[in-house]
């Protein structure tokens, strides 16, 4: 069955929050917030209108976490693994951009990578990211053959759920990335295996500042990475993992928008949605950009829930144990682990700056991350600790 690929009117956009900006005197914000249900979800001109409102943050946050409650126990994880910090990208804000002097290049061998997944495995942890660095078309074939073989160790060591973030790539590049991947009649994957692209932002002109525009670099093509998805999608895929990074626009309510009704289209197709909105942190060789104020980070992350309902928050160790538990109530995965290569420990992980694409607040095990919030009920799908004998 033929879909259009997603498509975005930011023109549009920008009048449709200017005009929800204008109206905000005249709306009533608490009546707005006490429509919204499960099967009712909030409206993106809504959320623009809550957004610029007077309403509490505390109250749009109480709302979401009431309509999350009789699941909230159930929480997902993953832990990042990082098979290279090598890249052809020019992204400003990125450590892994590829005229970063300050970060020391690394890249494993699959067997490398095999015995990180093997100690995760060990420790409990069967969902993974992997993650490479993003590269010319020229490259890409060895991108696509060395992440397809870690996707096969995955598979053979029964890991319930893998995100694979490897940039925007071509629809026969599916096929290298997916090959000897198990598919049902109708030629979906069938392991659970998750495209993770993040537009970082939504507004182009803010894209062009920071991903830059040198022909060739693989991050350039604004319109090509929107649409990552839908290939994906083409190709099989039928989970998605879209994020904007927060501090590159300053418009914060334009990217929710834009984010939310990315989400809605991929949902529409019928593919399961992951979202992640994280902040900037500091890189090896430099500092962030601007910062993201927690109370509009909460506010965000709250009104996120109640217009994608069915949709799952991740918040990973980017941020503060406060924050974390902070935001508990309304996500739906929480992850952990470090940026840098190959990382893993049997008993902990290694965060070296130098290493990594950006720094990692929460550097504690991701056991010891977990199990605060097991203390308080949580229960976690992919992450089974070994038991210690009494």
């Amino acid at each position: 069955m033929m879909h259009h690929d997603f498509q975005l009117d930011s023109d549009a956009l920008h009048q449709q929050i200017d005009a929800a900006r204008s109206q905000v005197d005249h709306i009533d914000a608490a009546g707005l917030l006490s429509a919204v249900t499960l099967t009712s979800p909030l409206a993106a001109a809504d959320m623009a209108r809550l957004w610029f409102s007077s309403i509490d943050t505390a109250a749009i946050f109480d709302h979401a976490a009431a309509l999350r409650a009789p699941e909230a126990h159930n929480l997902e994880t993953f832990s990042p693994l990082y098979m290279t910090n090598t890249c052809d990208a020019e992204c400003k804000m990125c450590g892994m951009r590829t005229d970063n002097r300050a970060l020391q290049r690394e890249t494993a061998d699959v067997d490398g990578v095999i015995a990180q997944l093997r100690i995760l495995s060990q420790r409990g942890m069967l969902a993974v990211a992997l993650l490479t660095g993003e590269y010319r078309r020229e490259r890409r074939d060895w991108a696509m053959r060395y992440v397809n073989a870690a996707v096969r160790a995955t598979q053979e060591l029964k890991f319930g759920h893998v995100l694979i973030n490897v940039g925007s790539i071509d629809d026969d590049e599916f096929d290298v990335l997916l090959d000897g991947v198990d598919r049902d009649d109708d030629g979906a994957i069938m392991p659970k295996l998750t495209m993770s692209t993040f537009q970082e932002t939504y507004e182009p002109e803010v894209y062009r500042k920071f991903m830059g525009q040198t022909p060739g670099n693989p991050r350039a093509d604004f319109a090509r990475r929107l649409v990552n998805f839908d290939r994906a999608f083409r190709a099989g895929m039928r989970v998605a993992h879209p994020g904007i990074l927060l501090g590159l626009n300053p418009a914060l309510i334009y990217e929710l928008t834009a984010l939310v009704l990315h989400s809605r289209h991929l949902q529409k197709l019928g593919m399961e949605v992951y979202l992640s909105v994280p902040r900037l942190r500091r890189i090896s060789g430099g500092a962030s950009h601007r910062d993201v104020d927690d109370e509009s980070f909460v506010r965000l992350v709250s009104l996120l829930a109640l217009a994608l309902p069915t949709a799952k928050t991740v918040i990973t160790t980017r941020e503060n144990r406060e924050m974390q538990q902070r935001l508990a109530p309304v996500v739906r995965v929480i992850s952990a682990g470090s940026a840098a290569v190959t990382p893993y420990t049997p008993a902990g992980a290694n965060f070296p700056l130098e290493t990594s694409q950006f720094e990692v607040i929460d550097q504690r095990p991701f056991e010891a991350i977990l199990s605060d919030h097991e203390a308080k009920g949580a229960t976690f799908d992919n992450y089974n600790p070994p038991r210690v004998a009494a």
